[in-house]
């Protein structure tokens, strides 16, 4: 299992450069743009709290108003909610769609079950590849943002940015687990596991938005994972039960799914 996770480490190791840099380029660009902001914040604040509550919401995650110049308020609304999980959920689709998937386009899967390892251990380390790159670029760009944030004048507490983070890059990876678990549960989920991960994550995102607008979308933003996504809260070290729920949720229906599918599929 530790031969196939460092392989596919090795093959993936420009793509994780590129897409940790992207990531810290993209977060230092949105860091430097604090200052500035912060210097006109009652016109931004006078502008910001001046739109639909729906089109707030789907910048902030729910907040009734904000003030640009809070350090909480501006990292939640131009970071953590919308910019870095559109990178990653992209990042965590895409990448768990080839986990398996081109494999088995390519044919060589069935190369790789033919060596002393079993499904589920090839369904684990190709879960872990997953896992690692998340931790790399997710545990850079962290770095990165605690390093250069006080310098911003973003003054928050390290640990509570590193809640943040990880909180974000753990709902980001849960996406690429519905793409991941669909893709190995059986032939029929794999051809729309990608679909179906964009629709939970991105058009839960729209619903969570515009429930806001009209009443008749306040149920089904419940079921929508991004209605409970609030780094706000974790930065405030406030509780975020429904995310942990849906976030514990996903993990276990999905690796259940993924294992007990995948030992049973024919990937002749």
């Amino acid at each position: 299992m530790i031969t196939t996770l460092l392989w596919e480490l090795k093959q993936r190791r420009s793509a994780i450069l590129w897409w940790t840099i992207g990531s810290v380029v993209l977060s230092i660009g949105i860091l430097a743009l604090y200052p500035p902001i912060r210097d006109q914040a009652n016109q931004f604040n006078q502008v910001f709290n001046q739109l639909p509550a729906g089109l707030r919401q789907l910048k902030t995650g729910g907040a009734e108003r904000i003030n640009v110049a809070d350090p909480v308020s501006f990292l939640n609304s131009q970071l953590f909610y919308i910019t870095l999980p559109i990178l990653w959920i992209i990042l965590a689709i895409t990448r768990a769609g080839s986990l398996l998937g081109r494999d088995e386009e390519d044919q060589t899967i069935e190369l790789l079950l033919a060596r002393p390892i079993s499904r589920g251990r090839l369904l684990l380390a190709k879960a872990a590849d997953l896992v690692l790159e998340f931790m790399i670029i997710g545990g850079v760009t962290l770095a990165v943002i605690s390093l250069l944030a006080p310098l911003f004048g973003l003054h928050i507490a390290t640990s509570r940015l590193a809640i943040a983070a990880a909180y974000t890059a753990i709902f980001s990876l849960s996406f690429g687990l519905i793409s991941f678990g669909l893709q190995a549960a059986s032939s029929l989920t794999r051809r729309a596991a990608s679909t179906l991960a964009v629709f939970v994550s991105f058009g839960g995102c729209l619903i969570a938005s515009l429930s806001a607008l009209t009443d008749w979308l306040h149920v089904p933003a419940k079921f929508a994972p991004y209605h409970y996504f609030a780094p706000d809260k974790v930065m405030l070290g406030q509780a975020v039960q429904g995310l942990n729920l849906y976030l514990i949720g996903t993990l276990l229906v999905m690796s259940i799914l993924a294992y007990l599918g995948f030992r049973r599929r024919d990937i002749g």
